[in-house]
């Protein structure tokens, strides 16, 4: 009778288990297949790199891609509109040199009065007399390579595009960072990411007609 129990309860979690996946699964298709924005898509291809989540208000989230020379590309954010007014920028990765003070080493040096025979002059107490003082600063730096975001485009300080279109002359990494504003944190809704890529032809080719063996003509 208990292996009975136990075995129903078995089979009752494997089937809540396989609904929950097959809810995920139609989820992500329903987002890999939605597409907001099909007047921004062209000529594209976008199958290569494109991404498709669910986010909810407050998220962010970034899709990195690398963008290889000799080929054109288009690339936008698109978004469940209930999600509301959605900011995305695209961002390139650079190393620069950051410095930053390790240490400050601060010296005073004194220099005393001396008479015509070049003896110290000293005052009624018998101090030496003070002719001048010079502070010597002597600063040490942390040199280090960080990552920082070059920022390719906005979609806040360019409010009239829709995308950005780039064609980069060697290979790149680049980065989307997506965020959500603020709302409803139970709400989850699309926010699709389309990189499309169109070769570009070659000009150091031409088409030209073909001239059969043997024509006179």
């Amino acid at each position: 009778m208990k292996s009975k129990i136990y075995m129903k309860k078995i089979v009752i979690t494997l089937a809540v288990i396989f609904c929950n996946l097959l809810v995920f699964i139609q989820t992500n298709a329903q987002c890999e297949k939605e597409k907001f924005c099909k007047e921004n898509l062209g000529d594209y291809d976008y199958r290569s790199q494109s991404s498709f989540a669910e986010l909810s208000p407050g998220d962010t989230s970034s899709v990195n891609f690398v963008l290889y020379g000799n080929q054109r590309y288009r690339i936008f954010v698109c978004s469940d509109p209930e999600l509301g007014d959605v900011s995305w920028k695209v961002v390139r990765p650079e190393r620069v040199t950051k410095r930053s003070i390790a240490s400050i080493k601060k010296d005073t040096a004194v220099i005393y009065q001396v008479n015509e025979t070049g003896d110290y002059i000293t005052d009624e107490s018998g101090n030496l007399v003070v002719k001048s003082k010079k502070v010597n600063v002597d600063t040490l730096w942390n040199t280090q390579r960080v990552a920082v975001d070059k920022v390719m485009f906005d979609n806040k300080k360019n409010s009239d595009k829709m995308f950005f279109e780039v064609t980069p002359k060697k290979t790149e990494r680049y980065i989307v960072r997506v965020s959500i504003p603020d709302g409803d944190p139970n709400f989850a809704g699309c926010s699709n990411v389309y990189i499309g890529k169109l070769p570009i032809e070659s000009k150091n080719f031409s088409k030209q007609g073909h001239q059969r063996t043997g024509d006179t003509h």
